[in-house]
């Protein structure tokens, strides 16, 4: 069995009492549930988390998509298939980092299907071209929403970290925030110091010798990945949002030598602004109840 906040699910091409029925168990009991390791259909990893914090990792994934067509991209801007190699167990090792140096669970959705089928981080009309890839990219997008309404709720406040991999400098980790739009709460509450001062994720990563883009030494523009549909659909500018970041890791960092060292080094620096600027405590329960997405 299972530990009791965590959630696998495996999806096979199936009916929406399945989606309904998954999601459901991220959003409302966290019961366990046992699945078959064996079976070939892993294509949805989520945690139910203890922690304001969700991971998103979409584009790491290797599985097929039963039946989906490969995109062919015609007509579509910035178009990739590319895999971001080992952003998904960058994903998880950090939550699970973050879970031994914090005694709580982040909240955490990684997309195990290849990049090549469908694209989360792109709107409904740039993301797929068939409808077995449409259903799993209406999962995903139901289950974060659910994640983020539930921090919403029981925290009042929140953080969306969206791990991606860049290939343009591979010992670099670009920051992705629209310039400031996507943690507009996070900067109303507390100054941009939260994004760049010492207790920020950012800073904590550069004094442990990473190089980090725009560097946080002057508040300089976010010009080549200033963050994607993720982040740009949860984040705190939109009425129901939460504070988003998009983060993206140099191959380097990503390479299976180093992914152990990254992990750490990012989930002491999550620690650290957790405890600096993120609620700890649950908010004192409302009269809101959560509705299926």
């Amino acid at each position: 069995m299972l530990s009791k906040y965590w959630v696998a699910v495996k999806w096979r091409r199936c009916s929406f009492h399945m989606l309904f029925f998954s999601v459901a168990v991220l959003a409302g009991s966290l019961e366990s549930f046992s699945q078959d390791p064996s079976s070939p259909y892993e294509l949805l990893t989520l945690w139910a988390g203890t922690l304001p914090i969700i991971f998103s990792a979409p584009h790491g994934g290797r599985q097929s998509v039963a039946g989906a067509n490969v995109r062919r991209g015609v007509g579509v801007a910035q178009f990739t298939t590319e895999r971001d190699h080992n952003t998904d167990e960058l994903a998880e090792k950090t939550a699970e980092k973050l879970e031994v140096r914090l005694g709580a669970k982040p909240f955490l959705l990684v997309a195990n299907f290849e990049r090549k089928y469908l694209d989360l981080n792109r709107s409904p009309e740039r993301a797929y071209e068939s409808a077995e890839a449409k259903f799993h990219y209406d999962t995903y997008h139901s289950a974060l929403r659910v994640a983020q309404d539930r921090v919403r709720r029981e925290w009042g406040s929140g953080l969306l970290l969206d791990i991606h991999g860049q290939s343009a400098q591979h010992d670099t980790i670009y920051r992705g925030t629209n310039n400031g739009k996507t943690v507009m709460s996070l900067i109303r509450r507390f100054g941009v110091e939260a994004i760049i001062g010492p207790q920020s994720i950012f800073s904590r990563l550069e004094e442990r010798g990473y190089k980090v883009l725009p560097p946080t030494a002057a508040p300089h523009k976010e010009d080549r990945y200033a963050g994607g549909y993720i982040v740009q659909t949860y984040g705190s500018h939109q009425p129901s949002g939460i504070d988003a970041i998009q983060l993206e890791f140099g191959a380097k960092l990503r390479a299976r030598a180093n992914l152990e060292r990254t992990a750490t080094d990012l989930a002491e620096a999550i620690a650290v602004f957790t405890q600096a600027y993120l609620p700890l405590m649950k908010s004192p329960p409302g009269i809101e109840t959560m509705s299926p997405p």
